[in-house]
Formats: structure tokens, C-alpha cells, sequence
């Protein structure tokens, strides 16, 4: 599974974002490749799965394969939405 973490310019908060999310898809046992940029770069790449914080709800909202998270820091947060998505 690939998964894009995207903040809005791409600077440090997509890349914290990152590291919460790799460490919430090792703990539900999910293999991925985790890549981070920001909003408006992400056209064209490929994911299977779009992570990004709430501040990006309305930027996001034509994508039907995206987890909002409340909190870039909080991996239980963070794991327990991916969980809801993926339905695991």
C-alpha cells in the first residue's frame, strides 16, 4: 500500500505526519511505502491512501480515499482512523 501525507506547504508538518503514520501502520500490522508533500504538489502522484490534517478537510474533499487526522502527533489518533478506514 502506498500512503501520501500531505500538509499545506509541504514543510515540516507532512514529514512529522510521516513518521506518526509509519509508526501507526507498523502497530495494525500494515506493510506500506509513506511519502510526504505538500497539498498543492500532490496532483499526479500515486498513493492508495491520502493522510492529512484538518485543515486541509475542504482541499480534500473531492477524494474519496483520504483519513483526515485531528492531531499530526497523536499515533493512537492517528492509528485508530486508518483503522476505521481500511476496516481492520
Amino acid at each position: 500500500m502506498k500512503v501520501l501525507c500531505v500538509c499545506g506547504f509541504g514543510m515540516g508538518s507532512s514529514l512529522i505526519l510521516k513518521m506518526s503514520v509509519e509508526t501507526a501502520m507498523k502497530e495494525l500490522g500494515v506493510s506500506c511505502e509513506v511519502e510526504h508533500t505538500a497539498a498543492g504538489t500532490m496532483e499526479g502522484m500515486k498513493y492508495d491512501l491520502l493522510v492529512a490534517a484538518e485543515d486541509l478537510r475542504e482541499h480534500l474533499s473531492d477524494k474519496d480515499n483520504v483519513v483526515i487526522v485531528s492531531s499530526i502527533v497523536k499515533v493512537a489518533d492517528i492509528k485508530e482512523s486508518i483503522r476505521e478506514y481500511l476496516k481492520i
